[in-house]
């Protein structure tokens, strides 16, 4: 025995017409959220490449260095930093010069500098923490190690936490057998 709907109920299953309101009102939201994550992810990843190439920038600068660098100079490539990623968020950086003491089969520290905000700068017992990142070098090569920090706070609340991207970028110097640092400068 099949089951007969009302005359007004089987009209109402098969009416077409109406308005879209309430599909609208109900995957509009959804499409907004959507939208919005989209546009926080590709801001954080842009933001996170930002660092690196920055980086990499500032790597490639202090390699190709004939005089000596100080404070004043590390304060400076910190400013750089800050301006080339455009970053609203804070940023830091840390310069350390190491060379490879093959006797002593360790990393040597020469000298690290960090800018004035930032990070504390190693010393030759926290240079082995990242000495497994310092590529393999001849006895007495050196080495510039920039690491940077940049702090990123999503524009928009959509499950993505505040981070710190971190980067590390080894270069030897180019021109000169060890990056100089003096304190005047």
């Amino acid at each position: 025995m099949a089951l007969r709907l009302p005359l007004r109920a089987r009209r109402f299953l098969r009416n077409e017409d109406g308005a879209y309101s309430i599909e609208a009102a109900l995957v509009l939201p959804t499409l907004i959220w959507c939208s919005l994550a989209m546009l926080t992810y590709v801001d954080g990843y842009r933001q996170q490449t930002m660092n690196l190439r920055t980086t990499y920038a500032l790597s490639d600068m202090l390699s190709r260095q004939w005089n000596p660098v100080g404070p004043k100079f590390v304060d400076g490539l910190g400013r750089v930093h800050d301006h080339l990623t455009e970053s609203d968020d804070e940023t830091f950086l840390r310069v350390t010069v190491a060379y490879w003491d093959e006797p002593a089969n360790e990393h040597r520290l020469v000298w690290s500098d960090a800018t004035s905000d930032g990070p504390v700068p190693l010393n030759q017992e926290t240079l082995s923490d990242i000495a497994g990142a310092i590529p393999t070098m001849a006895n007495g090569d050196s080495a510039i190690i920039v690491e940077t920090w940049m702090n990123y706070v999503p524009a928009f609340n959509v499950g993505l936490k505040p981070s710190q991207f971190y980067n590390r970028v080894v270069t030897s110097p180019r021109f000169t057998p060890q990056l100089k640092y003096d304190v005047s400068k």
